[in-house]
């Protein structure tokens, strides 16, 4: 869980946040889909039991293998952060 009293994390994110609030919203999208591409991704090779892709080329390897699955879980896993911040209160 996120804590705001850390101060290297609350440098981080709110760099993170500036740089989103900022950005056009293409490549504001890309960004927040290749986080949550890698997630699905992660889970899918948990699931198999296979290890991490050690560098780039093997991620983008692993990726092209299993898109539809990680496009599906990508898009879950987007939902489902949408929905827990809607149900946040502000």
């Amino acid at each position: 869980m996120y804590d705001p009293t850390d101060e290297k994390a609350e440098e981080l994110f709110a760099a993170l946040l500036s740089i989103l609030r900022g950005a056009p919203s293409n490549l504001a999208k890309q960004s927040l889909a290749r986080l949550f591409e890698e997630a699905a991704l992660t889970d899918l090779l948990a699931r198999e039991k296979k290890g991490l892709p050690a560098d780039e080329e093997a991620w983008q390897d692993a990726l092209a293998e299993r898109w539809e699955e990680v496009e599906s879980l990508r898009n879950e896993k987007a939902a489902s952060f949408l929905h827990s911040i809607q149900m946040s209160e502000f």
